[in-house]
């Protein structure tokens, strides 16, 4: 009777292919680390983006149907128009690493912060630039406005910048 002859792995054929598995799992081991990792700076990249938009809409949709806009280098003051709301002024000033914003409605001051040395999020810089024209009746007044904002997020700054004229100002 013929012995059928069986195949196997050996000890010998296996022991090879450890140090190769090694290097694989190594190989997957760093792909997922550097995922993760790029997955961490794009959530903090969002972040401020959405932070950035955020702030700057609301900045200059107030600009733009402002009735009068002044500014200095760290501040901007905004009259809005007479719409009912009783909001007499409305006010973003940066000061001590804290954005805050204010509305004078009846007298009284509210102020909120927008962003501050608490938040993920925080402001290095609030730089605005005020360009000064004449209005239709020959009247100085704000021509536009442009805010410069540095946001750090994870010891990164990111610059985002917006620009914005009062409407009202121009003559139709």
């Amino acid at each position: 009777m013929k012995r059928k002859k069986k195949s196997a792995f050996t000890i010998v054929l296996v022991m090879p292919s450890y140090p190769l598995l090694g290097v694989m799992l190594a190989a997957v081991a760093v792909a997922v680390h550097a995922s993760i990792h790029s997955h961490g700076e794009n959530q903090s990249l969002a972040s401020v983006t959405q932070t950035a938009r955020w702030i700057l809409n609301r900045m200059t949709h107030e600009i733009r149907t402002a009735a009068a806009v002044d500014s200095t280098e760290t501040q901007i003051s905004i009259i809005p128009p007479d719409d009912g709301s009783d909001v007499q002024q409305i006010q973003y000033e940066f000061s001590d690493s804290t954005l805050y914003y204010r509305q004078t409605i009846n007298g009284s001051v509210e102020e909120s912060i927008l962003l501050g040395s608490a938040d993920d999020v925080t402001v290095s810089t609030f730089h605005v630039i005020r360009e000064v024209g004449l209005d239709w009746q020959g009247l100085p007044c704000t021509k536009s406005i442009t805010v410069r904002l540095g946001l750090v997020i994870d010891n990164q700054t990111f610059w985002v910048t917006a620009s914005a004229s009062p409407r009202r100002n121009q003559e139709y």
